[in-house]
């Protein structure tokens, strides 16, 4: 495969991009599932969760309920109509 032929001889990526008539972003693409596919097979192309594996920083259950629980709370007649009916209902 030519981009990969270009990679190994040292071509940056945006003169890769350049002379393939793509986008850098293109190219680093190519080169990740590559990559994957060379290191991984052909389970390496199969699709992940982008899901992050851990959040140490995410909101408690109890505070998101409380503030779940507060936004339907305080909003006026009209947005909850709108939310559960559609927006044409509520005017």
């Amino acid at each position: 495969m030519l981009i990969v032929e270009r990679r190994r001889d040292g071509w940056k990526q945006a003169h890769i991009a350049a002379a393939m008539g793509v986008s850098r972003k293109t190219v680093r693409h190519w080169l990740h599932w590559l990559h994957r596919f060379a290191t991984e097979a052909e389970t390496g192309l199969a699709d992940r969760s982008s899901r992050p594996r851990h959040s140490p920083t995410r909101t408690s259950a109890e505070t998101e309920a409380r503030v779940m629980a507060q936004r339907w709370t305080t909003r006026p007649v009209g947005q909850l109509a709108r939310l559960q009916c559609g927006s044409s209902a509520a005017r």
